[in-house]
């Protein structure tokens, strides 16, 4: 909630950084660096001093691990944008949602192979990728900059979608699982 109220506050605010193209001086505005802090969030929710029970975890906790990151980034999401909405354009407020669908992917493939505590990394490592090899010069981006392409951008919009189902297999490739997938589909031998 406090994000979206500095996207309310200060979303509009444009912040010079560094990119690779020599042209000019590139700027953000403040929302595109929010949205990833906003998209994480729920999943850094799930990190808990309680990691050795979380080892033996059964269906019963696992389900509860569902409900609890789908019911609370739901929330995050909905709150977000509601307080983006009351000043930002509804054609920015789009990207903004396609953006954070992609951030809270990365962020998920990020908790399941780094632990939940570090789900922030991926997130962060894409963000000054995208950043800064992202801009093209002249206010234009390169077509997998999801978090600044025009708010009807199809390829941008498969690329959230795609970071999604990532972060969602991702979080689905428990331990377990993934022993069972070695049993079932052994590797060959050369």
């Amino acid at each position: 909630m406090l994000l979206g109220v500095l996207v309310a506050w200060f979303g509009l605010v444009r912040t010079p950084i560094p990119t690779a193209v020599e042209e000019g001086k590139a700027t953000i505005p403040l929302w595109r660096m929010t949205a990833m802090g906003a998209a994480s969030l729920p999943v850094l929710a799930l990190s808990s001093p309680l990691a050795d029970l979380e080892l033996v975890a059964t269906r019963r906790l696992r389900s509860m691990q569902r409900r609890y990151l789908a019911g609370l980034s739901g929330v995050c999401a909905v709150t977000y944008l509601a307080l983006c909405a009351i000043v930002l354009h509804p054609s920015v407020v789009v990207i903004i949602a396609r953006s954070w669908v992609a951030w809270f992917g990365l962020a998920l493939v990020a908790g399941a192979a780094l632990g939940w505590r570090l789900a922030w990394a991926l997130p962060s490592a894409v963000a000054v990728v995208l950043w800064y090899w992202g801009y093209s010069g002249h206010e234009r981006y390169q077509w997998w900059e999801f978090s600044a392409r025009p708010h009807d951008d199809l390829p941008s919009l498969v690329l959230s979608i795609a970071l999604l189902a990532a972060g969602l297999t991702a979080y689905a490739a428990t331990p377990w699982r993934r022993r069972f997938w070695a049993f079932v589909m052994p590797r060959r031998r050369r």
